[in-house]
């Protein structure tokens, strides 16, 4: 029976699922051919053909087809246990929660088999229904691995809590810390999860001494913690504190008013969120060690408990967004029913979605709305403006940039962009002085000794002063593959081909995907008379994402090659 594990491989590897398939036609071929009764009745035409599609959707990491295609299959083949679970799993990784449900009745039923996997998809709905006695009885199912314990351990604390066993859910609560990493996001989580529980049995003094105890290690504690603090705090010692602890520790990208208001509303005690935070805190385990693919499920799961999570909406929206599913990511998104702190991430994230798919001035409508808001102003300016420059429109680009107020904190990014914009409007006699700006108020910063000096020696303007920069930014990280192929650069133009290509081979080694740097040291080659090298490398080049100008240019590059 398959597990999550190669489910999740077969998503992104074709070879899992099509080996399984090639095998078939490796043993039914020959019957195939002799009997086209066995063609009709046994390799049905259209589960072939839904079974084919489900596989290159799977590929793709198209879900919703991998998901469509798969039930599709289904019904031709009702008890086949492979399909039964690719649809579950598809189903699982689309958030369908009570659909995977009623599909593990279906595979219970035909087979003796247990697959532990699917043990997750039951507690969550039994926690959900607030049969948590049931959930805590199933999770000590759970196998060994460090997510399964945690979910096992938390599950059976709260099922204590619920039945108002205090020392019970304290005890079970410390003896998982003592076994715990100190200082890791879990230690602290439980940390965190002692005072919640401490909160709920009106333990003052133990409230006030966890919260001391947890005061001296502010600075390490994960920011995703706060809030819950700062709810024992606001219900228990003083609200005042409360406030003033969010608006010193808070992270800037979240609405502090907000997170404030929603302190009053949130009840003590919610299992479903409290559970549902938990299986959130088991997506960052899971992505933590073995990669965030494998941790989707989970925040699907917080999700199911709680459908207003809004963390687990950005991560998940992330997810689908990095695999260019960006309209499930959309949805994802507007999904959410309430306006949670997390708010101006989620309209950030947006944006983002909206760029991707070529609507860049929905992108800007939803920003531009943020600017009217004093807190965020100023980060809204700045990504509008970038919008702009991605989209060619550098002097609206700059002029928008022209609104942010510098005189509350100085902020590097905004002269870096300022200068970038004059060089794309080629703006040569503006862009130096730009550059003289930036090099004076941040002389010790690489990025923007590395942005100047390249720019400097590309231009052949100031080549000394520009190869120095790019020195002294190679200098401050020497392992950045960007910096060395502008070093690489620097020498190319000065004609020594030799150090030229030592820097640019070493550039490859680090950033092995960049069109431009691999470019680069095509460019080296053929100078230096190494032709074929030049052509191996302008053709690898070119099978690297990149601007589609520059493509162009490769390749007439490669027409030109003449090698005897």
């Amino acid at each position: 029976m398959l597990n999550i594990y190669k489910f999740l491989t077969l998503v992104f590897a074709f070879c899992i699922i099509s080996k399984s398939f090639s095998q078939d036609f490796k043993d039914y071929n020959k019957s195939v051919l002799k009997n086209e009764k066995y063609y009709t009745e046994v390799l049905d035409p259209l589960f072939i053909g839904n079974f084919l599609s489900s596989i290159l959707a799977s590929k793709n990491g198209d879900y919703k087809n991998f998901l469509f295609f798969s039930e599709k299959a289904l019904e031709t083949r009702k008890t086949d246990l492979e399909l039964l679970e690719n649809a579950l799993w598809a189903n699982i990784y689309l958030g369908n929660i009570n659909r995977a449900l009623k599909i593990i009745s279906d595979v219970e039923l035909l087979t003796d088999e247990f697959d532990q996997e699917f043990l997750y998809p039951t507690i969550v709905e039994l926690i959900r229904r607030n049969e948590l006695n049931s959930a805590a009885e199933i999770s000590n199912l759970l196998g060994i691995e460090e997510h399964d314990i945690f979910i096992k351990n938390m599950v059976q604390i709260w099922d204590h809590v619920q039945k108002n066993q205090k020392a019970n859910a304290l005890s079970k609560l410390q003896n998982y810390t003592k076994i715990t990493k100190k200082d890791s996001d879990i230690y602290f989580f439980l940390k965190v999860q002692s005072l919640i529980i401490y909160a709920y049995f009106d333990e003052y003094d133990e409230i006030i001494n966890l919260y001391e105890e947890l005061k001296q290690k502010l600075n390490i504690i994960p920011s995703r913690f706060y809030t819950s603090i700062a709810k024992v705090i606001h219900d228990k010692i003083d609200s005042e504190m409360a406030k003033v602890f969010l608006n010193d520790k808070l992270p800037k990208n979240l609405d502090l008013g907000l997170t404030i208001e929603n302190l009053k509303k949130i009840e003590t005690i919610e299992l479903p969120n409290i559970l549902s935070n938990v299986f959130y805190e088991c997506g960052y385990l899971v992505a933590k060690s073995e990669g965030l693919l494998k941790s989707v499920p989970h925040f699907w799961f917080s999700l199911h408990l709680n459908n207003n999570n809004q963390n687990s909406r950005l991560v998940l929206s992330s997810f689908f967004s990095e695999i260019d599913q960006n309209d499930l990511a959309l949805e994802i998104l507007n999904k959410n029913k309430i306006k949670s702190s997390s708010w101006i991430i989620s309209e950030f994230e947006k944006s983002y979605l909206l760029e991707k798919k070529g609507d860049y001035k929905l992108a800007i409508s939803i920003i531009d709305k943020i600017s009217n808001i004093d807190d965020f102003k100023d980060k809204a300016y700045l990504r509008i403006s970038n919008i702009y420059r991605r989209n060619d429109d550098f002097k609206k680009s700059i002029e928008i940039l022209n609104k942010i107020d510098l005189s509350k904190e100085e902020n590097p990014v905004v002269y870096y962009y300022k200068s970038l914009n004059l060089v794309l409007l080629k703006d040569w006699k503006n862009a130096i002085k730009s550059f003289d700006i930036l090099l004076k108020k941040y002389p010790k910063n690489p990025e923007i000794s590395n942005f100047v000096g390249y720019t400097l020696v590309d231009r052949n303007i100031r080549l000394k002063e520009g190869i120095e920069l790019i020195k002294f930014a190679v200098s401050q990280e020497p392992q950045n593959g960007f910096y060395l192929d502008s070093l690489g650069w620097a020498y190319y133009k000065l004609n020594d081909l030799k150090k030229a290509i030592v820097y640019l081979e070493r550039a490859i080694e680090l950033e092995p995907q960049e069109m431009e740097i691999t470019d680069h040291l095509g460019d080296a080659y053929f100078k230096r008379g190494r032709l074929k090298e030049a052509k191996l490398v302008w053709e690898r080049a070119l099978s690297l994402n990149g601007d589609k100008e520059l493509s162009e240019k490769i390749r007439k590059k490669l027409e030109k090659i003449q090698i005897n």
